[in-house]
C-alpha cells in the first residue's frame, strides 16, 4: 500500500470510475523501465565482455539514440520496438529469450527485439505477441530451434529466437 501511495502521491497512477489507471507520466516511466531492463539483461548481457562494454560505453543517457548508434536498430525498428512494449501486459522481468526454454517448455510470445523484416517474418510465420509457442527440440552447438506454434512446426535460427521473448508458462517447466 505503500507503493501505491507513493504512485499516487508522484502522478504516476491515478483513480478513475473506481478504479486505478495509469498516468502518461507513469507510462513513459514503466515504458522506460523495460527498456532500461531489456538494453541492460540482454543488449550487455553479464559477463567479461557485458562489464567491459559498459565500461567503454559509460553512462547511457538517451536510449534510443544508443540503440541507434551502438546496436544498430534503425528508427523504424525502434518505433516497431517500442510499440511491442507499450502494448506488452505484465512484468518485462516475467520475460526470457525463446531460446532459453528447454524441449518440452512454452510460453507466451510477448515482444520482440528486431527490425521490421524480422518482425513481418515471425508475424507470417504466426508468431505474433499474445500466441503460445512450445519447444520441440534444440540442435546441439546453438544450432536451430523446433517450434510448435498454432498446431505447426517451425524451425528457427538461435539468433532470431533468441530475439523473441516469451513469458514461460507454468506447469511446462518454465521458470514463472
Amino acid at each position: 500500500m505503500a507503493a501505491l501511495r507513493k504512485a499516487l502521491a508522484d502522478g504516476l497512477v491515478e483513480e478513475r470510475d473506481g478504479g486505478l489507471r495509469l498516468t502518461e507520466k507513469g507510462l513513459r516511466r514503466l515504458l522506460a523501465h523495460r527498456e532500461r531492463f531489456i538494453h541492460e539483461k540482454y543488449g550487455h548481457p553479464r559477463g567479461v565482455l557485458g562489464r567491459l562494454s559498459r565500461i567503454i560505453e559509460g553512462k547511457v543517457g538517451d536510449l534510443r539514440a544508443h540503440w541507434r548508434e551502438r546496436h544498430g536498430i534503425d528508427r523504424g525498428d525502434l518505433d516497431a520496438f517500442y510499440s511491442s512494449l507499450t502494448i506488452f501486459k505484465g512484468r518485462i522481468e516475467d520475460t526470457v529469450p525463446l531460446s532459453s526454454l528447454k524441449p518440452g517448455e512454452s510460453g507466451i510470445v510477448s515482444y520482440y527485439l528486431g527490425g521490421k523484416g524480422l518482425l513481418r517474418r515471425l508475424a507470417e510465420m504466426g508468431l505474433t505477441p499474445g500466441v503460445e509457442v512450445s519447444i520441440v527440440k534444440t540442435a546441439p552447438l546453438r544450432g536451430p530451434v523446433q517450434v510448435s506454434v498454432r498446431g505447426y512446426s517451425l524451425a528457427l535460427g538461435r539468433g532470431v529466437a533468441s530475439r523473441i521473448f516469451v513469458k514461460p508458462l507454468r506447469g511446462h517447466g518454465g521458470p514463472s
